[in-house]
């Protein structure tokens, strides 16, 4: 287990454009990198990413390495520190001990790594690819205030709206079915309704993956439904608080019940709850969740990523966490609110702002 403070640690531990490849650094960043054999044994020449079972470990990147650290120990990196200071470990207690295999804990507000146990374990991420299917949709010319069908092509099985091929609905409530009900054939209709064909939209998903620079990020499909869908939760963290950027997703994502009607069969009107029992279940009253998503497939075991603070208290405590491979439905739910609480006793959110910028 790996438990993130925000000091430096000298060892290497909402935008709807069309994305670009494009891995800029600044100059200060370049010049450190060239001066560091350690970093330059952790990250690629070329693309800057990780590499694989060196000394970036989980992180995705070298700008990963200075937003998490690099800005604290040079004061030439000030533009990769966040605009408030992160939350700091008061060193009350260890991570808590959970039975999900693989997980991270993230301080929302300035991307901070909190915790984390096998955070670089690719692992299948069934549903979870659904956010990246909804960011990729708006991303690519989705007209979100537009209308689609469900067709018969789109069934592959598993979590569906039960209707009929043709039936008509909103495309908000097509992603609503998407990212609350985890439908899958509503996930596949949103991905054709961008004209693309199945496999190009899902190239189109892999090329977003790589311009956030994802090296471990693979899909093979738009539900989720097939196992080669794969991350880590460091990634995933990484891309959903890409679509939480939205707010738009995001609101759709923190939604605990969607009503959906369809718009060429009157008798079609359901009421649907989301998978993600965090957001209503009464063991979470202490937790308000803002955004999140499920995902199982019985070779991933249960995935969460949900975005969450202490009911009543400032959005300032906001932590993002993701689980990969836990047993159960509730025991993804357990283990996210126990993390979750334990950051909260265990770090100091208290907000300065950071005015690092040098002249």
């Amino acid at each position: 287990m790996i438990i993130i403070r925000n000091i430096f640690l000298t060892i290497i531990a909402a935008s709807l454009l069309m994305p670009s490849l494009s891995f800029a650094m600044t100059d200060e960043l370049v010049e450190i990198y060239e001066e560091r054999g350690d970093l330059q044994g952790a990250f690629d020449p070329d693309t800057y990413q990780g590499i694989e079972g060196s000394g970036a470990g989980f992180l995705i990147d070298l700008e990963d390495w200075a937003r998490q650290y690099g800005w604290q120990a040079y004061d030439e990196l000030s533009d990769y520190a966040p605009e408030v200071a992160p939350a700091t470990y008061l060193g009350l207690s260890n991570a808590p001990l959970i039975a999900t295999p693989n997980y991270i804990v993230i301080d929302d507000q300035t991307g901070a790594i909190l915790a984390a146990q096998s955070a670089g374990q690719s692992w299948p991420i069934a549903s979870i690819t659904k956010l990246m299917t909804a960011k990729t949709a708006l991303d690519y010319g989705l007209d979100g205030g537009g209308i689609g069908s469900v067709e018969d092509e789109d069934d592959v099985g598993g979590a569906k709206l039960w209707v009929y091929g043709g039936t008509t609905f909103t495309v908000i409530d097509l992603l609503k079915a998407t990212l609350v009900a985890s439908a899958n054939n509503a996930a596949n209709a949103i991905a054709r309704l961008t004209g693309f064909e199945k496999e190009d939209f899902v190239s189109k998903m892999n090329l977003v993956a790589q311009s956030l620079n994802l090296r471990s990020t693979v899909f093979v499909d738009p539900t989720g439904i097939e196992v080669d869908n794969v991350s880590t939760a460091r990634e995933v963290a990484y891309f959903a608080s890409e679509v939480f950027a939205n707010e738009n997703l995001r609101k759709i994502a923190g939604t605990s019940g969607i009503h959906i009607e369809a718009l060429n069969d009157d008798n079609y009107t359901r009421d649907i709850s989301s998978t993600n029992w965090l957001l209503y279940d009464s063991a979470y009253d202490d937790v308000y969740v803002t955004a999140g998503k499920t995902g199982y497939l019985p070779e991933a075991g249960w995935n969460l990523v949900v975005r969450m603070h202490p009911m009543g208290d400032s959005e300032d405590k906001s932590v993002l966490i993701v689980l990969l491979g836990s047993d159960g439905r509730r025991e993804s739910c357990d283990d996210a609110a126990t993390l979750a609480r334990w950051a909260w006793d265990n770090f100091n959110w208290e907000r300065s702002s950071l005015n690092l910028a040098t002249e």
